[in-house]
């Protein structure tokens, strides 16, 4: 902690979550616990088969079952709008598919009395499809054996990126040291504590109101009502009082949940419930992109990076946009260790898959993964600390950011210092073999830095800024009412502080409000890419700093004033996201009889800018990590011929908490004065980047052979250890 932190009342503490009370009590309302009078209940047909052709459905023996109340088909939906992922993507992905394309588009649905009669109705329906030829690898992609879109000429999801700068080709010869290698990663699935899950009420024609898991309310109300032909301000999107967090799962519209479900209330004029099971949250909605990853990096003569080339390759499903993806991986690829001479290409293309999408670290876990563990082979080859090389050759203040904004914080230097320390790197590397090991274990320790981002500045269209509406209410209170949605990440908590420790007022003066689109200030980006303390959070700075201007120096008191409002807001002048850092250390135990890896203990050291939350802060790094580990060791969706061969917590397997390491968390404070409020930066993204290649390192050095792809499982290692001997 420093010293600004320690002098200040709030900013920087443990405070109790506003909302953290009635979650641990079980009192909180979560949108599956969530019901209203005369309300119904959907289910979805899905298609069995990656492609196909829709035949027939029975409607009418369905329809003559006890409590069913209506069923749909593509049929019923298709003057209906298809949708795009992100902006200027292809309008591809139905309501309701009559040539569905992966095992679980949706193709219709029942609504019933209860959610048991439409989900066994969905599930026994009689159904005819036509089997089509399928897309189901890159490369039968990329030879357009099949084009899975009638309605486009090619396979590719998005255009390919393609950029250089310097000569690659007269550097790399001029390098003393090259290095060549590939790299794959996989389907990871965010697992949420509640499965998705949307209520529409449209029994009243002129509003349509929606309660769902989302990032964004006004970017998902704006889809929304494009894809139903209707005014967005007639869409009013209400976040329920607790949610069970999206990991970027709800970055955009899923056809198939909110758009089927206001249909279905429309058709019935009631209040309609559509609830995935957990088996559906897993192969029906987004994962992770897989990707296929060759880097080429080339050294002088004293271990300078003088030559970079990537090759990279993303499947992204039935209807993913991976486009945007490989423009995030070319940020961190770049940016992390520069030099004049690089080129980078990236293609993306669809498979008859589940639709690849935004998932926490979008398009950065995977380039980390590669990029780390080559510059762990390079250190090893070169006999080179890897601290030393990356303090050598990564990122400084004053470097370029893609678009021409320059470093003006990074924290790099103190987090590789301060990690070490902590973690007692130097002595773990230099005493290895004579650490104590129990028998038949191998034992191993890695590193890895990481870069993400806070916020989307240059990356969409949408100019980023956020507005707060901030009222003196009643006994002095002041509310104020923000865009942004609590989706378990603590926004909440964090923003009271900020308005709090400005305002110099309790915490309990303070109350954060978000009731809706139709009541708080637009917002398009919400809580999307880390941005709610850095932009929301500059926002509610903005106009807390006005409200005690009202009353710094004067005589008048917070309860004088009640019915006075102002408006808060905050827009980026920088062309890109704001930059975030972190280095990250693990230990490794693995069992030389089963293979099985036991992450012993790890060391995440953040520069989060400045600390406002601490808990929050200790939180986020802590999830980050969990996801990073399950990424690293176990999680994947597998698919045999299209068909998903997991999708359950049986097959489907993430970290408990039994398998969860001692954590050591450093937080480091290099405040960015153009950052977000007292300096801090985002972190609930940029703390995965990072965990993987630090745990795939620390097994390289363990069995002493580099596994080159994800995740790395038990079998894998045995593989490599039965091979050794």
């Amino acid at each position: 902690m420093n010293e600004i932190s320690s002098k200040s009342r709030f900013v920087g503490r443990s405070l109790e979550r506003s909302d953290g009370r009635a979650k641990v009590e079980g009192k909180a309302e979560y949108l599956r616990d969530m019901l209203m009078p005369d309300m119904a209940f959907a289910a979805v047909i899905r298609s069995p088969y990656p492609r196909a052709k829709l035949k027939k459905i029975n409607k009418d023996d369905a329809l003559k079952i006890a409590g069913v109340i209506d069923v749909i088909t593509p049929e019923e939906v298709k003057d209906f709008s298809p949708v795009n992922i992100f902006p200027n993507s292809p309008k591809i992905q139905k309501i309701l598919n009559d040539n569905p394309q992966f095992v679980g588009d949706a193709v219709g649905a029942v609504v019933a009395e209860t959610f048991e009669i439409a989900r066994r109705v969905a599930d026994e329906i009689e159904i005819e499809f036509e089997e089509l030829p399928s897309c189901l690898s890159i490369d039968s992609a990329l030879n357009k054996e099949v084009v899975i879109h009638g309605s486009l000429h090619d396979n590719f999801a998005g255009p390919v990126i393609s950029t250089k700068s310097g000569d690659f080709e007269t550097a790399l010869k001029e390098c003393s040291h090259i290095f060549d290698g590939e790299y794959e990663t996989q389907r990871q699935c965010a697992q949420t504590i509640e499965a998705m899950a949307c209520v529409c009420d449209w029994s009243n024609e002129s509003v349509l109101r929606v309660w769902t898991h989302l990032d964004s309310m006004f970017h998902f109300r704006d889809s929304l009502a494009e894809m139903l032909d209707i005014e967005a301000d007639s869409v009013v999107v209400e976040p329920p009082e607790a949610l069970g967090a999206t990991f970027g799962l709800k970055n955009s519209l899923i056809a198939s949940l909110e758009p089927l479900c206001a249909i279905l209330s429309r058709r019935t004029g009631k209040p309609v419930k559509l609830q995935l099971t957990p088996e559906e949250s897993i192969f029906t909605t987004v994962s992770r992109h897989p990707a296929k990853i060759r880097l080429i990096t080339g050294l002088d003569e004293n271990y300078n990076v003088l030559a970079r080339k990537a090759e990279i390759l993303l499947d992204s499903g039935a209807y993913g946009w991976g486009y945007v993806v490989a423009l995030s991986m070319l940020g961190k690829w770049s940016c992390l260790y520069p030099c004049d001479n690089q080129e980078f290409t990236a293609t993306s293309v669809y498979t008859n898959h589940i639709p690849s999408g935004a998932y926490r670290a979008v398009g950065t876990a995977q380039i980390h993964f590669a990029m780390e563990s080559q510059i762990d082979e390079i250190c090893k080859e070169i006999d080179m600390d890897p601290l030393e090389f990356r303090l050598k050759n990564s990122a400084k203040v004053g470097d370029e950011l893609p678009m021409g904004t320059k470093i003006r914080s990074w924290g790099l230097e103190e987090c590789l210092a301060k990690g070490a320390e902590v973690f007692g790197w130097e002595s773990k590397k230099t005493n290895k073999i004579e650490l104590e090991n129990p028998s038949g274990m191998l034992r191993g320790v890695g590193m890895a830095i990481g870069m993400h981002h806070a916020g989307l500045t240059g990356l969409i269209p949408t100019p980023e800024g956020s507005k707060c509406y901030a009222e003196i209410v009643e006994s002095g209170k002041i509310e104020f009412r923000v865009g942004v949605v609590e989706k378990g990440q603590g926004s909440v908590t964090t923003l009271e502080i900020i308005a709090a420790e400005i305002i110099d007022v309790e915490t309990s003066q303070i109350k954060i409000v978000n009731s809706g689109t139709s009541s708080v200030p637009f917002d398009f980006s919400g809580a999307e890419a880390s941005r709610t303390t850095y932009i929301v959070g500059r926002a509610v700075a903005d106009a807390a700093q006005q409200i005690r201007n009202m009353t710094e120096g004067k005589n008048v008191r917070l309860v004088d004033l009640v019915g006075e409002s102002v408006v808060g807001e905050f827009e980026p002048l920088d062309n890109d996201p704001l930059p975030v850092i972190g280095a990250h250390f693990c230990e490794v135990e693995i069992d030389e009889i089963s293979g099985m890896v036991y992450v012993k203990r790890y060391v995440a050291a953040q520069d989060v800018g400045r600390v406002i939350n601490l808990s929050g802060c200790m939180g986020q790094i802590e999830g980050g990590i969990h996801h990073g580990l399950g990424y690293a060791l176990c999680e994947e969706l597998l698919y045999d011929s299209g068909f998903p061969l997991n999708p359950n917590f049986m097959g489907y397997k993430v970290f408990m908490a039994s398998d969860m390491p001692e954590i050591d968390v450093v937080l480091v404070e290099d405040s960015d004065p153009d950052g977000g409020p007292f300096g801090a930066k985002g972190l609930g993204t940029p703390v995965m980047p990072a965990v993987a290649p630090a745990v795939a390192n620390a097994i390289a050095d363990a069995v002493g052979e580099r596994f080159f792809e994800l995740p790395i499982t038990p079998y894998k290692i045995m593989n490599v250890l039965v091979n050794k001997r």
